[in-house]
């Protein structure tokens, strides 16, 4: 197929019609003037550029689009195990999968001053009912370690009896482990 459209002078191909990616033809052989030859002809590495330049003009976003879906079809498929964790409101039982209550809880502490959770495990009992939660503290550096600790611990009870409803633990059924795992002064990790 012959080109009859004009072209820039470096024959960027930014004047051809959507999806002509590759009018032309393909790159003109070494030392030749082609159309897709681009720098000086017969220059060293011109014919490098040339090819590079009619592959890159040969790229389509529908390619992207069709490995996009495919990561994310396989994705989707993927399967995350997370221990049910049962809770109760007034129409029953229900689950609440333990990767949840993690991120609920993270967010919870998070929100309390001066401390920020660095990681959080759920263990479940017999019935799927929440046996412990474990819990690894990033506390800002001067606070008060034993008053920083009992303020997590009561936040996350209340926050698990929001969550779980009258499944939720009492305070002193619950295993509420608070670790303090580092101190910091660094205002991005802990308010």
């Amino acid at each position: 197929m012959s080109d009859t459209s004009p072209r820039s002078p470096l024959g960027s191909g930014a004047d051809r019609p959507p999806g002509d990616h590759a009018a032309g033809g393909p790159a003109a052989e070494p030392g030749t003037a082609g159309p897709e030859t681009v720098g000086v002809v017969g220059s060293p590495g011109a014919d490098r550029l040339a090819r590079a330049t009619l592959l890159l003009r040969q790229h389509t976003d529908s390619g992207w689009k069709a490995i996009e879906d495919t990561v994310l079809a396989r994705a989707q498929t993927l399967f995350r195990p997370s221990a049910p964790v049962r809770a109760r409101h007034a129409f029953g039982d229900f689950f609440i999968a333990a990767d949840v209550v993690v991120a609920e809880l993270r967010q919870t502490i998070d929100a309390t001053p001066q401390v920020a959770a660095q990681a959080i495990t759920c263990l479940v009992g017999d019935d799927d009912v929440l046996d412990s939660v474990t819990i690894r503290l990033v506390v800002a550096y001067g606070a008060p370690l034993l008053e920083v600790a009992g303020r997590v611990h009561r936040v996350v009870l209340r926050r698990l009896d929001d969550l779980l409803g009258e499944l939720a633990p009492w305070a002193e059924d619950v295993h509420t482990h608070v670790h303090v795992g580092d101190v910091s002064n660094d205002p991005r990790i802990v308010t």
